[in-house]
């Protein structure tokens, strides 16, 4: 019988310390890349905004200019003014801010109570009942058009923007539900026991110990409903039928006319409009990161 032998060479272990992979890219040329790739997505992002600003800063006779300007050669104020003499913008503005208030006030009450429920407490259908509340994030919202215009017509809400609150709620409490229980969850209990082992009640330690904790959840939370109620079109364009309860997004679309529209007062409508979001998000993004990242870890 024949032994098998192993060749040497194949027997030899490879060397674990060797470099898996040699980059032949040197590195100023992955560094270059990187930059032109950032820069490229920068100008992309920020782009849109500038030509919205300097285009509400154009005189009319200068926005239709061939070829058109990177940079207005004129600055004016003309659409703004045209824009904020008429009543109708603050009645748009108004009705926007009743909406966003409410909803966002509401959502936040339901889903802070909401979420501690869930975290604290143990009852049937408490594991699969966060589960089941996503499942209306999974439809898009135009499939939820027709039943909530027959339960508001059915309701005699429609044309109303207290008709509007409850279908906002509807999409959005699940998500805020979600975030909260996270960050409950992340509370420990140990917190809550020795408050209550030092003479407080239940309601006194989650008001005075579990809610502030809970601080960064209840920003992200408030913000996010806040951006989306303020710039809410498909359900408002549905529901709302006259013009004394349009919304701002609903009052900037009448803007655009069928045969011609008025860009500048257009743009200088979507500057003030997108502008207390931007202010709100600048002051407020380093909560909303925190709450968001926090809420979705033990959520």
């Amino acid at each position: 019988m024949t032994s098998l032998t192993i060749p040497e060479s194949t027997a030899r272990t490879p060397d674990l310390s060797a470099p898996l992979r040699r980059s032949w890219t040197p590195k100023w040329a992955r560094t270059s890349f990187l930059y032109v790739g950032l820069w490229v997505a920068f100008v992309w992002s920020v782009f849109p905004f500038y030509w919205m600003i300097a285009t509400s800063l154009r005189a009319k006779d200068e926005i239709f200019a061939r070829p058109p300007g990177i940079i207005p050669h004129s600055f004016t104020f003309q659409n703004y003014i045209d824009l904020l003499v008429g009543a109708e913008f603050w009645r748009y503005a108004l009705n926007s801010l009743i909406l966003t208030i409410s909803v966002t006030v509401i959502s936040v009450l339901i889903s802070v109570t909401a979420g501690y429920a869930m975290a604290r407490h143990r009852f049937k259908g408490s594991v699969a009942l966060p589960l089941f509340m996503l499942y209306g994030q999974m439809f898009p919202p135009v499939l939820l058009l027709i039943p909530f215009y027959i339960q508001l017509r059915w309701l005699g809400w429609l044309d109303s923007l207290y008709g509007l609150i409850p279908v906002y709620l509807s999409y959005m409490l699940p998500l805020c539900v979600w975030l909260m229980r996270g960050f409950f969850s992340q509370v420990p209990h140990s917190l809550e026991d020795a408050a209550r082992m030092d003479g407080c009640t239940r309601w006194q330690a989650f008001w005075r110990v579990i809610l502030p904790m809970a601080r960064p959840g209840i920003v992200a939370v408030a913000t996010w409903v806040m951006i989306h109620t303020w710039n809410e079109f498909l359900y408002a364009s549905t529901f709302i039928l006259s013009d004394k309860n349009r919304t701002l997004p609903l009052g900037l679309s009448g803007l655009i006319g069928q045969y011609t529209t008025d860009w500048g007062v257009l743009m200088a409508g979507g500057v003030i409009t997108a502008a207390p979001i931007l202010i709100v998000f600048f002051f407020l993004q380093k909560h909303l990161v925190a709450g968001v990242g926090g809420g979705a870890v033990k959520g």
